[in-house]
């Protein structure tokens, strides 16, 4: 009875093995049958296309490209001088505005001259009398040099009669002694005219200085030309060294003044071309004069002269100057086409099969439009791509592009 069940539980297990292994069968066959259709529906299917970037090209040309640095500069007018006054007092009026024309010796402002006049009168008043005294000592020259003639008589004789014993030595020395004392108040007298001729001529210098001192209260215009600007009124304080008003000459033309760093002021030389801008307007012209800096960190300045003022601008304004530097000739290209990595410098060329090639390039110089440079692989006619730079950077050597239209 053991020996049966023991036997049927067999059949069972075989039964239960043949089973499972027929669905395993059966599922890996329908896997196969849905792979086998998958991949001829997946052949069917069109390929995609690779990813082309559109890009925008420009044509390379050969030429001449002028490398340089952009500064401001200032215009100032060649001939320009600040108008001060040489003494102090209240500005008693000002005769010219801005913008108004004068010729050499007009009047432009008078200063109060009332305290230089008082102080004129009072040396006047010193001289007069000074004169009156040494006219008085004057007067009495001529008596005195009558007594001393007196005197010196009666001890000259004198000293005959005591030597013949017929005066006494009492009588000898009064008459000496009148003769020196009469010798020498006429000594005192000529001193003291001596003394008050003295003081007359430094009274007469003291009121020639404050003659001088008066003109002063007068100025006048240097030269022909234009007032620029006012900087005190009427009313305030003038002392020397502040300046009232400022002038130019406008025929002397003006001069653009562009201090410049070391680095460039080495590369700029007179002559060089340079453009001035303002408001989109740019005039061509040439660096005049180059004056190097006092200490080797300080600015040299560079000064380029001009008949009349820039764009009609007023003087002192600032406007973009480019001082050219150096002048280079290779292949001609935007900034935009120049891909930097590094130390090194590259282009991105596009073939007739619209295919990228990335070719490293020599950077001959450069300025904020376009860049001059040699490549073995580059010549004129070539398309290269432009663009950010992080755009260039971003197509490999090999893409296929679409180029924009």
């Amino acid at each position: 009875m053991d020996g049966k069940s023991t036997a049927q539980g067999s059949e069972v297990m075989k039964k239960r093995r043949f089973l499972f292994v027929l669905i395993v069968l059966v599922v890996v066959a329908l896997m196969l049958v849905l792979i086998k259709r998958k991949q001829r529906e997946l052949a069917h299917l069109k390929k995609p296309q690779q990813f082309r970037p559109v890009v925008r090209v420009v044509h390379v040309k050969k030429g001449i490209l002028n490398v340089y640095v952009r500064y401001l500069g200032e215009i100032v007018p060649v001939t320009e001088t600040q108008i001060a006054s040489k003494v102090t007092g209240f500005i008693e009026r000002i005769f010219v505005d801005d913008g108004a024309k004068v010729k050499r010796g007009e009047l432009l402002v008078k200063i109060d001259d009332r305290d230089v006049r008082a102080r004129i009168r009072s040396i006047d008043a010193k001289i007069e009398a000074t004169s009156s005294n040494l006219e008085a000592l004057r007067a009495k020259i001529p008596g005195l040099k009558a007594a001393v003639f007196t005197n010196k008589g009666i001890f000259d004789r004198n000293k005959i009669l005591y030597k013949n014993k017929a005066i006494g030595k009492e009588e000898l020395d009064i008459s000496r002694k009148n003769f020196e004392l009469s010798l020498s108040e006429l000594k005192a007298t000529e001193k003291s005219i001596q003394a008050l001729q003295q003081s007359i001529k430094a009274l007469s210098a003291e009121k020639e200085a404050e003659k001088v001192l008066l003109s002063y209260t007068e100025i006048r215009a240097p030269f022909d030309g234009i007032v620029h600007k006012k900087l005190l009124s009427e009313g305030d304080v003038a002392v020397p060294g502040k300046v009232i008003l400022s002038m130019v000459n406008p025929k002397n033309g003006v001069k653009v003044v562009v201090p410049l760093a070391p680095e460039d002021f080495i590369q700029v030389k007179t002559g060089h071309l340079a453009y001035l801008l303002f408001n989109g307007r740019k005039i061509t012209t040439r660096v005049s004069s180059l004056y190097p800096g006092a200490t080797k960190d300080s600015l040299g300045i560079c000064n380029i002269r001009m008949k009349s003022s820039p764009f009609g601008l007023p003087y002192h304004t600032k406007i973009e100057v480019r001082l050219v530097t150096k002048t280079v000739e290779g292949i001609i290209a935007p900034t935009s086409c120049l891909l930097r990595t590094g130390s090194k410098n590259y282009v991105l060329k596009v073939g007739k099969d619209k295919i990228v090639s990335r070719f490293p390039i020599k950077l001959l110089g450069k300025n904020e439009q376009f860049i001059c440079f040699s490549a073995e692989s580059v010549e004129p006619g070539d398309t290269l791509i432009s663009g950010r730079e992080s755009f260039l950077m971003r197509i490999p050597a090999g893409q296929p592009v679409e180029i924009a239209r």
